[in-house]
């Protein structure tokens, strides 16, 4: 356990600065000669935590910048230890933590700042903190609607989860109105979903869409649909090149 004397270096990733900073705040009343950096961007954090390896990584599972757990995966093979702060109870949130290393996950929202100490102490020591109401979201359902959709079908009931028709998702997946129709109707079926405004409900509470000021946002899928796109373009001015060959 390190004393109130020390002088750990720890790095804080929270796309709300106000949060952030209250957590640093909350540090450094704890470890008076802390040096605490803080940022909203992923990448910024992770450019300061490649230059120099903090004592501890503290950060959110949603950042702006970049997709789902995306700021986790370079450290999933590593021991820097990393403390998980999320007050997110959905089920994508807790799909995607099941892949990643982590030291410990802080509910903010249930346990408050006075318990906070505690969890980066254990994490910087490597044993596992877990608040309380954290425990039963991380057990794998033995039953649940979402392992009935495959990858794709996810994918889909990502980006119709805003509202947005058959051709809208077609157009940003690169795939045929077909294709996506096709897959709607298979998603609806096995969720036992009847129309569009319960497929919106259905995404926002398992988390699958979140909605944003700067718009929205599919935790898990961004990068995969931005491919997806970008392939579908690609072939688009190879064909359009082919032609005027």
């Amino acid at each position: 356990m390190l004393p109130k004397t020390a002088t750990p270096r720890i790095v804080v990733l929270k796309a709300n600065r106000l949060y952030g900073d209250m957590i640093s705040r909350h540090i450094k009343d704890y470890w008076r000669g802390a040096h605490v950096e803080v940022f909203q961007k992923g990448f910024d954090a992770l450019d300061s935590i490649q230059a120099n390896v903090p004592d501890l990584f503290i950060a959110g599972v949603n950042v702006d910048d970049m997709d789902g757990l995306e700021h986790f995966e370079p450290f999933i093979d590593g021991k820097l230890p990393i403390l998980i702060l999320t007050s997110h109870k959905d089920a994508r949130t807790f799909c995607l933590l099941r892949s990643i290393r982590y030291d410990g996950i802080y509910d903010a929202r249930e346990e408050g700042l006075e318990n906070l100490q505690t969890a980066m102490q254990e994490a910087l020591a490597h044993h596992l903190y877990v608040s309380p109401s954290i425990v039963p979201l991380l057990k794998k359902p033995k039953s649940i609607t979402l392992d009935a959709l495959t990858e794709k079908e996810q994918i889909v009931l990502s980006t119709i989860g805003d509202g947005s028709d058959d051709q809208e998702a077609a157009d940003k997946l690169g795939l045929s109105y077909r294709t996506v129709n096709t897959h709607r109707k298979t998603i609806m079926g096995k969720l036992g979903l009847h129309h569009k405004g319960q497929i919106m409900l259905y995404a926002l509470q398992q988390g699958y869409v979140h909605v944003k000021p700067q718009g929205v946002y599919r935790p898990g899928f961004q990068r995969q649909i931005r491919d997806m796109t970008a392939a579908k373009v690609t072939v688009a001015k190879e064909c359009a090149q082919s032609g005027a060959v």
